[in-house]
């Protein structure tokens, strides 16, 4: 094992260690009432903090199940399914407030996964792949939403997952995902390497923006000696920054199989898009 890797991993661990212990004793004082994730799953959320972990996870489910029962949802006894789940940022307060609900989830991250199947006895989840299919039957759902997934798809991977969510989708059912659009492209821009200005005159020409990670093939190397700390488990194709207009989405989006109801922007963690589409 290279010597940087290796010290790379046992910080990781030790951090992991004195987080792990943190916790649990907050937990035992009563400060804390909710399963936390070692630092290396949680820094995957772009968490640093517990604080954020819990908050960011109420900014993201609450716009949701907002939106949700707006367009007509019966938040009761409802089968949900959160697509590329994580460490249940969303679940932690799904699970608590609407627990009639049935509740469903996947990520590629097998370490993740471990976390929910752990902690979320009442959550079913499993390890999907990269691209479809899932291992679900046609027609089950009555809501899947995902965070922050389609905001990293490439291109090319975004049309079948459409099509592979719908499928799973019950007639009538929603389709609640996250997208990276106008909002972002400040955040966005160091990493495009230009202007938000510049970012957002390519966006409304094309609809569309896109950059692969630079790190990413140098992560995919690494998995086997700094899993605990990879942002990329389960990658096996193109990852980076996914940009798309509200325009794009509407024009692209809408099929024989599914409606666009609407395109909220900004709303998901004062960030993302949120991409309301209902089965047909």
């Amino acid at each position: 094992m290279n010597p940087n890797a290796l010290s790379t991993k046992i910080i990781k661990k030790g951090m992991d260690f004195a987080y792990g212990s943190w916790a649990n004793t907050q937990r035992m004082l009563g400060r804390i009432d909710y399963p936390v994730p070692s630092f290396s799953s949680m820094h995957k959320t772009s968490s640093k903090t517990v604080k954020h972990y819990y908050e960011s996870g109420i900014r993201t489910a609450v716009p949701i199940l907002t939106a949700a029962r707006a367009n007509g949802l019966d938040l009761k006894q409802a089968k949900v399914l959160d697509f590329g789940c994580g460490v249940g940022r969303q679940l932690a307060h799904m699970t608590r407030h609407l627990p009639e609900n049935e509740y469903y989830a996947c990520d590629i991250d097998d370490l993740s996964v471990s976390f929910i199947q752990k902690h979320y006895e009442q959550v079913s989840a499993y390890v999907s792949s990269f691209r479809p299919p899932l291992a679900y039957e046609d027609a089950f759902f009555d809501m899947i939403y995902s965070v922050s997934i389609f905001s990293h798809l490439h291109l090319d991977d975004i049309e079948p997952w459409l099509q592979e969510l719908a499928r799973i989708t019950k007639p009538g059912g929603l389709l609640m995902l996250t997208t990276e659009g106008p909002t972002a492209l400040g955040p966005l821009s160091e990493a495009f390497g230009v202007s938000e200005a510049e970012l957002l005159d390519e966006l409304q020409a094309k609809g569309t923006l896109y950059k692969e990670y630079d790190y990413l093939e140098e992560c995919l190397q690494k998995q086997g000696t700094l899993k605990s700390a990879s942002f990329m488990i389960g990658i096996e194709g193109s990852y980076g920054n996914t940009v798309l207009s509200p325009e794009h989405i509407h024009r692209e989006w809408e099929s024989d199989i599914l409606e666009v109801v609407s395109v909220i922007e900004g709303i998901i963690d004062f960030r993302q898009d949120l991409v309301v589409l209902r089965r047909k």
